[in-house]
């Protein structure tokens, strides 16, 4: 059986089938509008717009990146689509059309650019780390390592896998 890294460096013809993963989650669509953030005015200071007001459609599937000059509000945008940002904020967000729940935060994420993992973590480790903090409670009987060799393989780890992740100070 093929496998995600296989699909991605040498793709079937655009009229072929796929078949569908034991692990895939369904499709979701992300729309936006007139997301905005700011900080409210507090004593002797002024309120600060950090957030234009955005609107925006991302289709299931969809590669998207968010680009701008440092402090245009890239981060606090992502911190609001992904529930991240705990503060008020402007705009409506909607999966599928419905407003997200509860459930939002067990099916999205994203990595924060200045997100770290301990050192003396091997890469195996972390993504089993991170896998079981994402488990979906329908998919329990699947096992974590079964699905964590998919990512190693997927993202072409597999070789790197009982490496330490390292830092400065350990190699």
């Amino acid at each position: 059986a093929e496998g995600t890294h296989d699909l991605l460096v040498n793709p079937p013809p655009a009229n072929s089938q796929i078949r569908r993963s034991a692990f895939a989650v369904p499709a979701a669509c992300l729309t936006f509008q007139g997301v905005a953030f700011s900080l409210p005015e507090k004593k002797g200071r002024r309120g600060e717009t950090i957030l234009e007001p955005c609107s925006g459609h991302f289709e299931a599937g969809e590669l998207v990146a968010i680009m701008g000059p440092s402090g245009c509000g890239k981060t606090t945008l992502l911190d609001i689509l992904a529930m991240k940002k705990t503060s008020t904020y402007a705009g409506e967000i909607r999966i599928n059309g419905r407003p997200r729940d509860a459930l939002f935060k067990r099916v999205a994420a994203y990595v924060g650019q200045e997100d770290v993992m301990p050192a003396h973590w091997k890469v195996r480790e972390a993504i089993k780390f991170n896998a079981t903090l994402k488990r979906q409670p329908r998919q329990s009987h699947r096992s974590v390592d079964e699905w964590i060799d998919v990512l190693l393989t997927a993202f072409s780890l597999t070789s790197v896998a009982e490496s330490l992740i390292g830092s400065m100070e350990v190699r």
